[in-house]
């Protein structure tokens, strides 16, 4: 649920100790998921900021707030402060590339993708954090459905059998975002795109793309031209063939299904399955066509 209202003082999550000893005033709550709590705050010196809070079911994002220190600003939003369950960002803007998409397309959007990846996966000279997700624990859900009795094991097992094939293929594991898509780069006021919200994992940089396949929802999802284009623009930027992308974007529309699966009471989880088993089959078929 997102949102701009005024956070009152008795809101259950707002830490006033945060606000204290970060130095910050006037929060107004931006959104409030599943996961976190995010606040639009002022800092001491005038500036803007997004505080963000974890709730319990959150407290795996702090690999993401690991990614995000690591990358220090460079393509992505940069973290101001954290503890283990909030940290400060700099403010990405109002503007998501999910409203450019919107109103002008992949045609727009897709370029700003491209220009941002070379950022995010850029050398450092600082080793990797430690506690970055491996892409090997990050399928575990996929691997636990190809094992189930049910409507989706065929499909589960496919797909896991394409993630088993690329991982064991790897041969460069880098700091991944692990959920880029349109809703989470931003343009700030000085008409940057950045990235935000980070999962935070560590692997192959083939995998990045993977969940912009089936974002933004709508019909072009499954447009073969679309899933052509997005395959040849991704590759020769991630330097590797369309094909490994599509096989690691087939092999993630059934992780998000597993996920959907293990969520039950979730009011979106039925339509999130629905749409990514169809987003994996279409894929899937893509690359069979490829294949023969």
């Amino acid at each position: 649920m997102s949102m701009d209202a005024e956070a009152t003082p008795d809101d259950p999550i707002l830490r006033a100790d945060l606000l204290a000893g970060w130095r910050l005033h006037a929060p107004r709550l931006l959104a409030d998921t599943h996961s976190s709590r995010l606040y639009r705050v002022r800092r001491a010196d005038g500036n803007s900021a997004v505080l963000k809070q974890l709730k319990p079911e959150g407290l795996g994002e702090r690999a993401g707030f690991a990614y995000l220190a690591w990358r220090d600003g460079l393509g992505s939003v940069r973290l101001l402060e954290r503890t283990e369950d909030a940290c400060l960002l700099e403010d990405a803007g109002t503007q998501s590339l999910a409203d450019l998409h919107k109103a002008e397309g992949d045609e727009a959007a897709t370029p700003i993708l491209c220009q941002l990846l070379p950022l995010l996966h850029a050398r450092s000279d600082r080793p990797p954090p430690s506690d970055l997700i491996p892409l090997e624990r990050h399928f575990r859900s996929l691997f636990q459905l190809a094992q189930k009795e049910g409507p989706h094991r065929e499909m589960a097992n496919w797909a896991a059998m394409q993630v088993r094939d690329l991982l064991d293929r790897q041969t460069r594991k880098i700091p991944l975002h692990g959920d880029l898509h349109h809703d989470n780069v931003m343009k700030d006021t000085h008409g940057t795109w950045r990235i935000i919200d980070p999962q935070g994992l560590i692997g192959d940089p083939a995998y990045e793309v993977a969940n912009i396949f089936g974002n933004p929802g709508g019909a072009h999802l499954f447009e073969p031209a679309r899933v052509v284009r997005l395959a040849e623009a991704f590759a020769p930027v991630l330097d590797c063939d369309p094909l490994k992308v599509l096989r690691y974007a087939g092999a993630h529309a059934m992780l998000s299904t597993a996920w959907s699966l293990n969520e039950p009471h979730n009011a979106h989880a039925a339509e999130n399955i629905r749409e990514r088993l169809a987003v994996a089959g279409f894929i899937r078929s893509l690359i069979e066509q490829q294949s023969v």
